[in-house]
């Protein structure tokens, strides 16, 4: 296969790629819109799920920014979702994502969406201490 034809495929990858995890961007979002319309929690399952595959399909080219309003996201819908059904497994992992999304907007300088991600954070963190069975807080850390 000539050179420059194999560059030309690796570009229309990247942009196929990047066009894919825009259009589970967009789907995520207009799920978790129907979630809050309706009331229904089901439409929030999708949406986390179509987060992930964004989240999968970022690369190193990624912009930073980018990676920071996915797990941002990513975390607020596992938050919304583990409160809304009580699902300790979701509340953890919107814990998880939020500590990600604080690192990145640490590393972007943006304090604003930086305080914001830890209040939120915070609220996570306090929802699952209070549910029954919860670990020692000291063996989670904090963000």
């Amino acid at each position: 296969m000539p050179i420059r034809k194999k560059l030309e495929l690796k570009r229309e990858y990247r942009k196929t790629t990047r066009q894919l995890a825009e259009l589970n961007r967009d789907l995520a979002a207009k799920m978790i819109l129907l979630a809050s319309q309706t009331g229904d929690t089901a439409p929030l399952i999708g949406a986390v799920d179509a987060l992930r595959k964004a989240e999968d399909l970022f690369t190193t080219e990624t912009p930073p920014r980018e990676v920071a309003e996915i797990r941002q996201a990513l975390a607020e819908t596992l938050f919304t979702l583990g409160k809304a059904q009580d699902d300790r497994e979701a509340l953890e992992h919107s814990i998880e994502a939020y500590r990600s999304a604080i690192t990145l907007a640490s590393l972007l300088g943006d304090e604003k969406m930086r305080q914001s991600l830890k209040r939120n954070y915070a609220k996570a963190r306090k929802l699952l201490d209070e549910k029954p069975g919860s670990p020692d807080t000291a063996v989670r850390g904090a963000a």
